[in-house]
This record gives structure tokens, sequence and C-alpha cells, in this order.
């Protein structure tokens, strides 16, 4: 009896090791297939672009032979839009300058006044004939 806890022992043994090199395996395998993935997708992307190339080489040389000319890409519209967005630019640039100075002039200019709208003090003046003193500013109010 004594006999069977021993290979019990061994056999539970034999399992860890045999799980130990599994898990190691599976380890390597993982490491591995990232490997390749990475090196598959550099290959792919690789090929996707000489794949593009040949076919648009390949789209030319067939429209040569038929005698069509190829179609060129119009580069003048861009530059339109361009020219469209910066004069509106300084259009509202120019109209916003000339609101502020319309009324910063407003606001500074003061308004003539006619001989009618005088005071009447100065009206009361030129009546009697004689000069009124003239009020000092360092004088307080009562």
């Amino acid at each position: 009896m004594t006999r069977a806890p021993e290979a019990v022992d061994k056999a539970v043994d034999a399992v860890r090791r045999a799980e130990h090199k599994l898990v190691e395996s599976a380890g390597d395998v993982a490491t591995k297939t990232r490997r390749t993935r990475r090196k598959l997708a550099r290959k792919a992307k690789a090929t996707r672009k000489d794949l593009v190339k040949s076919a648009k080489k390949a789209k030319e040389t067939a429209q040569q032979l038929a005698g069509a000319e190829p179609k060129r890409r119009r580069r003048w519209p861009w530059m339109i839009a361009l020219l469209v967005a910066a004069a509106g630019t300084v259009a509202a640039v120019a109209a916003k300058a000339k609101a502020s100075a319309q009324e910063q002039e407003e606001a500074f200019t003061p308004e003539p006044r006619s001989e009618d709208e005088q005071p009447a003090e100065t009206s009361k003046q030129q009546d009697n004939g004689r000069p009124q003193p003239a009020k000092s500013s360092t004088q307080t109010k009562k």
C-alpha cells in the first residue's frame, strides 16, 4: 500500500510537467502567430500598393492602345474656391472697419449750435449790455 501514493504522486508530477509544456508551447505558438500576422499584414499592404500601381498602368496602356486620351484632373476649381473665400474675408473685414469708423465719428463729433440755441445767460448778458463776472471752477457748490 505504500506504493500507491508514490504512483499517484508520480502521475500528478507527470501531468503537471505535461501541463507546463503545453502552456509554454501555447505561449510560443501565440508569439509566432503574432509575428506571422504582422509579417503578412506588411506583405499584404505592399502587395496592395503594387497591385494598384500595376492596375493604373494597365488602364493607361489600354487607353493609349484604344486611341483615347487620358482624362486630366482639373486643378483650377480649388483655386476659385480659395479666391472666393479670400474675397469674402476681405469684404467682411472692410465692412467691420467701416462700421467702427462711423461709430467713432458719431461719438466724437459735436453738433453745431445756432445762435438761437445759445444758453439764456449769454442772451441776458447781451441784453443788459454789461458783462457778467466769470464763474471759477474752484468755488464749491452749496
